[in-house]
This record gives C-alpha cells, sequence and structure tokens, in this order.
C-alpha cells in the first residue's frame, strides 16, 4: 500500500457514519381539513312533483321531520281503494266461516277467500309503502349544505334534491407520512390550527387509514376536536402540530 491510500484510508477511519434520516413529528408540515362524519345526498324515489321544500342552504333541521313532499294523490286514492278492497274481501272471508261451520260452503271455496283476503292485505301495505315515499324525513339533525331541487318541480326516481351533513359531528382528516405510522396511534394528541378562525384547537387522533397509497407514501389520519367549538364548520382547514418529543 503506497502512502496516498494509507492517508486516504486512516482519513475515512476518522469520519463518523453517517446516520439514517429520521423525521421527526415537529419536522412534519400537515395540513388537515374539518370533514362531517356524516353527511348524504337525498334522492327522489319516485317520480312526482315537489310540494314541499322550505329549507335553504345553511338552515337547521331535526331527526324525522320532513324534508321534501311530493304531490301524491293518485297514491292516496290507490291506497283508499285497497283498504276498500280489503274490507271487502275480509267481510266475505267472515261469511265464509260462518257458512262453512253450517256445511254450506266447501273447504276450497273458504280457502279462497281467506287467500283473496290476504292478497288485499298486501295491497294495502305496498299501497302505504308508496305514500310513505311521497315524503322523505331527515335521518339525522343537521344542517342543509345544498338544495339542489325546487318547489314544484317534477322530478324522477334518482334525481337529487339536497344535500345535508350532520355539523356537530365533524372530524378532522390529513394525510401524513407513512414513516411516521408507528407515533401517529389513536388516542395521541396533536393541535390543528385552523385558517378560517385563526384559533388552534387541542385533538385526538381517532383511528388511522386502513391502507398506504403507494405513490406518495402517505396514510389518512383521523381525529376529533376535544374543545368545545361551536364556530366550527366542515371545509375548513388548517395546519397540524405535535408537541415536541421530550
Amino acid at each position: 500500500m503506497n502512502r496516498f491510500a494509507m492517508l486516504l484510508t486512516l482519513t475515512l477511519a476518522q469520519v463518523p457514519a453517517l446516520a439514517e434520516p429520521s423525521v421527526s413529528q415537529t419536522d412534519l408540515h400537515l395540513r388537515a381539513q374539518l370533514k362531517a362524519r356524516q353527511s348524504t345526498l337525498i334522492s327522489s324515489e319516485i317520480s312526482a312533483r315537489i310540494s314541499h321544500l322550505k329549507l335553504h342552504d345553511g338552515e337547521r333541521f331535526s331527526a324525522g321531520q320532513v324534508l321534501v313532499g311530493f304531490h301524491c294523490t293518485l297514491e292516496d286514492a290507490q291506497l283508499s281503494k285497497s283498504q276498500a278492497t280489503l274490507g271487502k274481501k275480509i267481510k266475505t272471508y267472515e261469511v265464509n266461516q260462518q257458512l262453512e261451520t253450517r256445511r254450506s260452503i266447501g273447504a276450497l271455496e273458504l280457502a279462497v277467500s281467506k287467500a283473496e283476503a290476504e292478497e288485499a292485505k298486501a295491497d294495502v301495505r305496498i299501497a302505504q309503502t308508496m305514500l310513505e315515499r311521497c315524503e322523505i324525513h331527515a335521518p339525522f339533525s343537521g344542517k342543509v349544505s345544498e338544495v339542489i331541487a325546487r318547489p314544484h318541480q317534477s322530478v324522477r326516481p334518482g334525481d337529487p334534491l339536497l344535500e345535508i351533513l350532520d355539523d356537530k359531528d365533524l372530524e378532522v382528516e390529513f394525510m401524513a407520512p407513512s414513516r411516521s405510522m408507528p407515533n401517529l396511534i389513536p388516542g395521541k394528541r396533536f393541535q390543528v390550527t385552523l385558517d378560517e378562525v385563526a384559533k388552534t384547537y387541542q385533538a385526538e387522533i381517532t383511528r388511522v387509514g386502513g391502507k398506504v397509497d403507494p405513490v406518495s407514501q402517505t396514510i389518512k389520519i383521523y381525529g376529533r376536536i376535544i374543545d368545545k367549538a361551536d364556530e366550527l364548520l366542515p371545509g375548513m382547514s388548517g395546519a397540524v402540530g405535535f408537541a415536541p418529543v421530550q
């Protein structure tokens, strides 16, 4: 080994080994968004003309409240007809039962009248179901986020009417590097500073997404805000911060 090679070997031996780069939670620059855990698009189940649609964008409603009503004169008449037919079939069956005790009719005729009464009951249930579709009730309490249809508008099955959400049950959603997963576990506290209100709120992780994005090498993290804050709205966004590890 020549003198230059020996000097180079000694110099490299004195250089400390490079550590693997690590990313601490305080180095992460994460952006979060508030989303409603419950939200849905209300669509029509029947072909009809809207008779009741009084809610506007941003207005509140209660669970079970009528959101949309339709003109259903035909369905109402069909139910009345089915109920009248049922009454007639039941009466016929009752009379045939009395006649059968006197051996005035055969067993087949009695069985047929009973089957016709059961069929009429089914027709009533069908008519009732069709009439129930003439009103759409709120599945939960919340707020209207968008009104798509208008009163007196004729719609078909599947046509969107309005979007609703539960603005009292919000969650924080953000993307984090997958290599930080060991530190981002349910129950871990963090802060989120929302741009729209320029305030910082305490939050905690509630769950971790079910898969890692293979392209960006990120995973979705979900959390909830611990502080009571009535001013928060879905769609607000801001920065996520974690306390430095002691």
